[in-house]
């Protein structure tokens, strides 16, 4: 969706197509028919309706090699007027239908299929875009700190990174089109929190950019997920600031929220959580002891199949599970990270801090029976429309309009 800024620069809105099962063309094709046009028509859009788009690995390499699927797709986005703004290059593989947990991380950034299938990405945005729209992507923020890749996995990291900013610039020079790639810290990666992402890149990532091309650092910066910040208990209008002190753009804000535990002292929230405790996707767990330090579990199923005794002397327990972000409650007692959200909406349209915003509810397919009689529903489109209601209230509040 095109919106507007109190400055009069354009903000752009869509909610993330990773929560389709599949990364494919086909796919693609029928989230269009089925959700993204009924969604549409019910949110009234007149004019261009962003898009977050996801392919997997596979897809992007066939969509390079198929010029008629390529033309498919094109077609589709031109008949429907809807403009792929944004794209998921976080996950290469499967997203749904079966166990993943840390599989969602790889490969890791040292390994080069990462950079040739974020390249090759790229590439399939800029042929979709229009050159006067930015694009972002999303990335794993590295690796995931459970397979202790040893102490050169870092300087490799950032290699592969510098190369693929690189190719940015080759990309934008071919094309037109300024594709720019977000780094997403998430718990127990190595790089979970903002001051880690910070001193990443004036750091390691830095020193490659120099050996490299220090100019392609303008094709790089961070996807600030709000659900994962929350869950590190990061003050997030302030985690904002220090990356723009410390000249790390924010390629797309993730409008999302995280699951909460007030009092995990409350035998009846211990049981509401274990309904959410599902096999598909990691659930990590982080809550700050008395003297402030965050302790933080791989997944939730680990913490409530250990010994509780330690965790409930800390509190709250936030959860990363992507809960509906129009829901500051959700099955009693449980609570949602909905107000670090709306701060950090009403940061980004202060400060212009990014463009590009993607309400990313990747879990509606495995939210929990509780939940949904609660209050999230059973239809997508509707669940969708009241995510987009929620979010432009909170914009609209801070003076942002739909474009003319």
């Amino acid at each position: 969706m095109r919106l507007q800024g109190p400055d009069g620069k354009p903000l752009w809105l869509a909610y993330g197509m990773n929560v389709h099962p599949g990364g494919t063309a086909d796919a693609f094709a029928g989230a269009i028919r089925t959700t993204v046009v009924p969604l549409r028509d019910r949110l009234g859009v007149e004019g261009p309706f962003g898009l977050a788009v996801r392919f997997n690995a596979k897809t992007v390499d066939t969509l390079r090699r198929d010029k008629a699927a390529l033309e498919r797709i094109a077609e589709q986005l031109e008949t429907h007027d809807l403009l792929a703004f944004t794209g998921n290059a976080f996950v290469m593989g499967d997203f749904s239908g079966r166990p993943l947990k840390d599989d969602v991380y790889r490969p890791p950034w040292s390994d080069i299929g990462r950079l040739q299938y974020t390249l090759e990405f790229a590439t399939l945005m800029a042929s979709f875009s229009r050159t006067e729209v930015d694009v972002s992507l999303s990335t794993a923020p590295g690796s995931w700190r459970g397979w202790n890749e040893g102490p050169g996995a870092e300087a490799a990291r950032a290699r592969e990174i510098a190369a693929c900013a690189e190719g940015l610039r080759h990309v934008h020079e071919e094309w037109g089109t300024y594709v720019r790639l977000g780094l997403e810290p998430e718990p127990r990666c190595t790089i979970e929190t903002t001051d880690e992402l910070i001193r990443f890149f004036n750091g390691p990532l830095q020193d490659a950019l120099d050996a490299r091309d220090p100019e392609a650092r303008m094709y790089l910066g961070a996807c600030f997920d709000v659900c994962h910040q929350s869950v590190m208990h990061e003050d997030v209008p302030a985690a904002l600031d220090a990356l723009a002190a410390a000249d790390v753009p924010i390629v797309k804000l993730q409008a999302s929220a995280a699951l909460e535990v007030p009092n995990p002292e409350d035998d009846d929230a211990l049981a509401a959580l274990e309904a959410f405790d599902e096999p598909v996707y990691l659930h990590q767990v982080a809550a700050p002891d008395a003297e402030g330090r965050i302790h933080v579990a791989e997944d939730l199923g680990e913490v409530l199949a250990g010994d509780p005794a330690a965790w409930r002397a800390r509190r709250p327990w936030r959860v990363h599970y992507h809960v509906p972000v129009f829901r500051p409650e959700t099955v009693p007692p449980l609570t949602t990270t909905q107000p670090d959200l709306v701060a950090a909406l009403r940061h980004v349209v202060r400060t212009g801090a990014t463009r590009h915003i993607e309400i990313e509810t990747y879990t509606f397919d495995v939210l929990p029976e509780a939940e949904r009689a609660a209050g999230s529903g059973f239809d997508l489109v509707d669940s969708l429309a009241k995510e987009y209601a929620f979010v432009l209230s909170v914009l609209e509040e801070e003076g942002v309009t739909r474009a003319p």
